[in-house]
């Protein structure tokens, strides 16, 4: 199959819960550069976007571990810092793939702004918990003197919560676009990208919300008419729970796929978010969505393993 591809990758897989050390992040990404060797070589147009809740939540423990010496980070620099880092780790990683392969091409990394919808009611805002775990009394004083929003998880404790808000617009599309077009493989809107709206004057402000990687996925393949979106994830649990394990060969169109999720049961969040994200992206014009582990990505590139959803009966792996 021809057409640019969009690849997104969990946060998890790259700091999961065995290794999450910077060490561990390195040799998670060398690991998916390998993987993503074959799309590398074939030359087809790519953009890479990369989950950053577990990073997110480094830096933010971090910060709460130094608040009695140092400032508190803002959630949107606090995204801006975890896609330069993970970026870096991960153009690092693609680079000296595309070194070992013989291959010239440039690895572009773009910190990336998202434009999102600030006026949603507030019965439709969903949120997220981020950061550490605070005990009752500390929760209850950040939510006094920061304003902050606290969820509690039972028997974990308490934590801050900010809106999930909708994306409308990637603030740097027209470069992307470009790069992309252009044959540079590029790492762009880490973490859904960075939360921001446009003032009455029409200057950027940053906003203390989060984006789901999955939708802004769908957004970009839209801007780039992409024909195929892979997922990366660090485990099949999830959709083995659901019934539709990824790291076998697994196909099915769109319509089972609706039909699959206008069932009642009820799905863990991590895969109904991307099995939702992969039915838009196929009904807004794209061919095909590829979801598998870091561990068996090579196997699902040559059309071997993953889950793999069509977007009309009929059609075949493309293989």
């Amino acid at each position: 199959m021809n057409g640019t591809v969009v690849v997104m990758v969990t946060g998890s897989v790259l700091a999961n819960g065995q290794g999450s050390h910077i060490s561990d992040q390195r040799r998670n990404a060398e690991a998916l550069a390998d993987g993503l060797t074959q799309l590398f070589v074939s030359g087809r147009k790519a953009i890479v976007l990369h989950g950053n809740k577990p990073q997110v939540g480094f830096v933010l423990f971090r910060s709460e571990l130094a608040s009695h010496v140092l400032h508190p980070i803002p959630l949107d620099v606090c995204g801006a810092d975890t896609q330069g880092a993970t970026g870096y780790m991960l153009s690092m990683a693609f680079g000296n793939t595309l070194h070992d392969h013989g291959i010239a091409r440039r690895v572009m990394c773009v910190v990336t702004q998202t434009r999102v919808e600030p006026d949603t009611p507030d019965h439709q805002i969903r949120m997220r918990s981020i950061g550490p775990f605070f005990d009752r009394e500390k929760a209850e004083q950040y939510r006094q003197t920061r304003g902050w929003t606290i969820a509690e998880e039972p028997g974990r404790g308490y934590r801050r919560a900010v809106p999930c808000l909708q994306p409308l617009e990637i603030i740097e599309m027209d470069g992307i676009r470009q790069m992309v077009g252009a044959g540079d493989l590029v790492i762009a809107s880490g973490g859904g990208g960075i939360p921001v709206i446009r003032n009455e004057k029409g200057r950027l402000e940053g906003l203390e919300a989060v984006v789901e990687t999955e939708q802004v996925a769908c957004l970009i393949g839209r801007e780039l008419d992409a024909q195929e979106l892979l997922m990366v994830v660090d485990r099949d649990d999830a959709f083995i729970v659901s019934g539709l394990a990824v790291e076998g060969r697994n196909e099915l169109t769109v319509d089972e796929l609706e039909t699959f999720l206008a069932q009642p049961a009820t799905l863990p969040i991590s895969a109904e978010s991307k099995l939702r994200a992969a039915a838009q992206f196929l009904r807004q014009g794209g061919a095909r969505v590829v979801v598998t582990t870091l561990r068996r990505l090579s196997e699902a590139l040559t059309g071997q393993g993953g889950l793999r959803i069509h977007a009309a009966a009929g059609r075949t792996a493309g293989e």
